[in-house]
């Protein structure tokens, strides 16, 4: 009997140290896919305010930030929110505040009165920095929006920034942060992929690299961003003494042969796909969608643009390479599987 008592505690034994052996790796499996989940914030636009907010709506469980384009300037280099961006960010504050860090960004492009809209305008940049004044007055007309509209969170998304400038934009950034933080807002900045990486940032603000543009007006037929683009660009990021979020972009374009290039949502280009009954391919290159058809008068017409299968991989790409923070340009125009791709990133 004491022979059977004893076989039955050390077979007892033995399968309490083999349970707990095959624990420990399944807990460490599960901290490692928990430390690399992706986490998805969007930007919404204020031209399309409407449809932005019902992307939003479908996709919230799976977004970190919100951020609300934008604010752009007048002629008196004034901060300027046109009357659909007040309401959208109205709108994003009263819906998601309470569950979402809402952003509002501000855009370097230059609206006059009867004169055509100047986008990404260096020269505005150097008055904004030309000298502690002038750039004293932009941060004083900042946290007047700040105070205005209520805002958690700014976003500096300045483009062509002249490489005389480069130091004040940086020293800009540093003093913005500083007074910002007073009022426990949140700096949020946007860099462009050709920016001078090796220039040392300053610690606090969030920084996000843009990973698209490979092709669009610009261009001829082919998708905002390949796996070799997304490769260059992890190598120059990895110079920067920050971590960076990186943003890719939704949609695409339709290049028409000897035509004007049109940019499409998600939406349009499947509604186009399915309305002209083209076939739709995978590039291997860059995990874009594409297809091509000829319209009445035979004239061929080429889209390329992003999926949720795209999107997937682009995310996955970068992951692979550490990058888990991840911004979408933009909202509105989503198809249903990539908001219920979105959805599902509950990386919170």
């Amino acid at each position: 009997m004491k022979k059977i008592f004893l076989f039955i505690c050390i077979a007892l034994l033995v399968i309490t140290a083999c349970s707990n052996s095959q624990e420990a790796p399944v807990k460490a499996k599960e901290g490692f896919k928990l430390k690399n989940k992706l986490q998805l914030s969007i930007w919404l636009p204020e031209w399309q305010n409407k449809a932005a907010i019902e992307d939003v709506k479908n996709s919230q469980q799976g977004l970190q930030d919100i951020h609300v384009f934008g604010a752009y300037f007048n002629e008196n280099d004034q901060l300027l929110l046109t009357e659909d961006a007040t309401e959208t960010l109205k709108q994003t504050q009263q819906q998601f505040n309470e569950s979402h860090h809402v952003i509002l960004t501000l855009i370097n492009d230059y609206v006059k009165d009867n004169a055509p809209l100047v986008q990404k305008d260096s020269a505005l940049l150097h008055r904004l920095f030309q000298d502690k004044s002038s750039m004293q007055r932009h941060i004083d007309n900042i946290m007047q929006v700040v105070e205005q509209y209520n805002v958690n969170g700014i976003e500096i998304d300045y483009e062509k920034v002249a490489k005389e400038d480069l130091s004040k934009y940086v020293r800009f950034i540093e003093q913005l942060y500083e007074q910002l933080l007073k009022k426990d807002v949140s700096l949020h900045v946007v860099l462009e992929p050709g920016f001078p990486f090796n220039v040392k940032l300053p610690n606090g603000p969030k920084y996000t690299v843009m990973a698209y543009n490979v092709h669009g007006y610009h261009s001829g037929p082919g998708a905002k961003a390949t796996y070799s683009f997304l490769n260059d660009l992890v190598k120059k990021i990895r110079k920067s003494n920050q971590k960076l979020a990186i943003a890719f972009a939704t949609g695409g374009f339709e290049w028409v042969k000897q035509g004007k290039t049109v940019a499409l949502t998600e939406v349009e280009a499947e509604e186009l796909l399915n309305k002209t009954q083209a076939v739709k391919n995978r590039d291997q290159a860059s995990g874009a969608a594409y297809f091509t058809f000829l319209d009445e008068q035979n004239v061929k017409h080429e889209v390329w643009y992003a999926d949720q299968e795209t999107l997937k991989k682009w995310t996955a790409h970068v992951q692979k390479r550490s990058y888990n923070e991840v911004v979408l340009w933009r909202a509105g125009g989503l198809g249903s599987k990539t908001l219920q791709w979105i959805n599902e990133q509950s990386g919170k």
